[in-house]
């Protein structure tokens, strides 16, 4: 005989109870009582929601079983609160992406920085990454800020405020997820003025649009976006021969692009700030968290004199990088003094070196072990291509696993994923998800395994579904 829904939910265990349990106190070492006790009542308050809702099929399942489900409640809420999940989609930069995952030098040297005081450097005395940047890429000088959209707006308001700044019409567009160039150089007060057409910008061009309000011509690398079709681009060797002709500062807005020219095994098809500042780039602009391998950060490079002007401006400290990140890109920096195995040390650039046969023996390994998760039908190795970023679009070799849902609902797989223990993101292609493994670091196959064969299929309609059939 069914019990009815009130005798069940008077039969619901309080959060005291469930706090007291063996899986619930192992939780109190990763975070503190409070936060593991508001998961677990957020927890029962959809149990309660639950039971009411399905009424004479609901059946309460025992309290440890309540428990065991309470604590992977916690783990996914902790996990989805932090944004922490195994990238499985083959791409290493944008949405829905904050940033790539640091190398061990670097997190070990930003949590060495969080356990003690921190004396701040004497004026005379060079901030070793800024001395690093300089010495790799043979800037002169060097200036980090937190943020690449905050480096743009900072070289837009010192060297084009209340002036004019040339930049082909192609590039005038958005520079990440969330800040375009002209809202940025608005901000700045720098008015920018389109050259050429949305497919061609010659020399021609930049040299009619040259006027006395003129302060520098910018080139600007999106990171989200690409023209494609017949196209054409002054070369930067003329962009800064006329700059110089006409005392204009160039600008080289690189965004993701490597910090030194790359080995030859891997063809990125943009240009290093190396080649740039020896091609005699005023300044260069580019992202810490793109191909440098470090944290989130705008770094800039270029002559002493614009360096200057940039440190000198009243919010050049309320842009400035704070120590824990600095700490980590010096550490990521210094990876790159050894250059037979310095950027193997990095993550991002770990996930482009993997060679394909790596790839093939992890995803044939790992493919008859996910075959047999709950909501799986299939599993199969198969060889696909990376995209990686907007920057290459055709993307680089790679494999992966595709999985195909039990019922054929594509997006309850998809939930199932996402609802893992430890989130998993992969790419949907035709009826099957696709887990690419080339932005899956080795050392997460047995977490995205584990997470996966511990999350039942019935449980991923919401977060977690508290009284699955038991």
């Amino acid at each position: 005989m069914a019990i009815k829904p009130p005798e069940l939910l008077n039969r619901i265990p309080s959060v005291a109870d469930l706090l007291e349990k063996p899986q619930i106190r192992a939780l109190f070492e990763r975070w503190n009582r409070s936060v593991v006790a508001g998961g677990v009542k957020s927890f029962l308050d959809e149990l309660g929601s639950d039971l009411q809702r399905r009424a004479a099929e609901a059946n309460l399942p025992s309290i440890r079983d309540l428990a065991e489900r309470a604590a992977r409640y916690v783990v996914s809420r902790q996990h989805r609160a932090l944004g922490i999940a195994i990238n499985a989609t083959g791409q290493l930069w944008g949405a829905p992406w904050n940033s790539p995952p640091l190398s061990e030098a670097a997190l070990e040297r930003a949590h060495a920085i969080g356990r003690e005081f921190e004396a701040h450097p004497s004026d005379d005395t060079p901030v070793q990454a800024l001395a690093l940047l300089c010495r790799l890429t043979g800037a002169p000088a060097a200036a980090v800020v937190h943020g690449y959209a905050g480096a743009m707006w900072l070289a837009l308001a010192v060297i084009a405020g209340d002036r004019e700044v040339l930049v082909a019409r192609a590039e005038v567009g958005d520079v990440g997820t969330s800040d375009s160039l002209p809202k940025l150089a608005e901000a700045a007060k720098a008015m920018l003025v389109e050259v050429g057409t949305i497919n061609s910008a010659l020399a021609a061009d930049y040299e009619a649009a040259v006027s006395p309000r003129a302060a520098a011509v910018l080139t600007a690398s999106s990171d989200v976006y690409r023209v494609v079709g017949q196209t054409a681009a002054v070369e930067l060797d003329e962009l800064i021969n006329l700059a110089r002709d006409r005392e204009l500062t160039s600008i080289d807005a690189l965004g993701t692009s490597p910090l030194i020219a790359p080995p030859t095994t891997v063809s990125w098809p943009r240009r290093s700030a190396a080649t740039s500042i020896a091609a005699g780039v005023d300044l260069v602009i580019l992202r810490g968290d793109g191909l440098v391998g470090g944290p989130s950060c705008g770094i800039l490079l270029g002559s002493k004199e614009v360096i200057r002007r940039i440190t000198a401006h009243p919010l050049f400290s309320a842009l400035s990088i704070d120590p824990f990140r600095m700490a980590a890109l010096t550490a990521t920096l210094e990876c790159y003094e050894n250059p037979a195995t310095g950027t193997h040390q990095l993550p991002v650039w770990q996930c482009l070196f993997v060679s394909i046969d790596n790839l093939r023996n992890r995803a044939e390994r790992m493919a008859p072990q996910l075959a047999q998760v709950d909501g799986i039908a299939s599993a199969i190795a198969i060889e696909t291509r990376s995209p990686l970023a907007a920057a290459l679009p055709e993307g680089i070799p790679s494999y992966g696993i595709a999985l195909s849902p039990a019922d054929g609902d594509l997006q309850k797989l998809n939930r199932l994923l996402r609802s893992a223990r430890f989130p998993v993101l992969g790419r949907i292609e035709s009826d099957r998800i696709i887990l690419d493994l080339r932005t899956v670091l080795p050392r997460q196959d047995t977490t995205l395994i584990d997470s996966l064969v511990g999350t039942k299929a019935s449980e991923t309609p919401t977060q977690c579904n508290p009284i699955a059939d038991s």
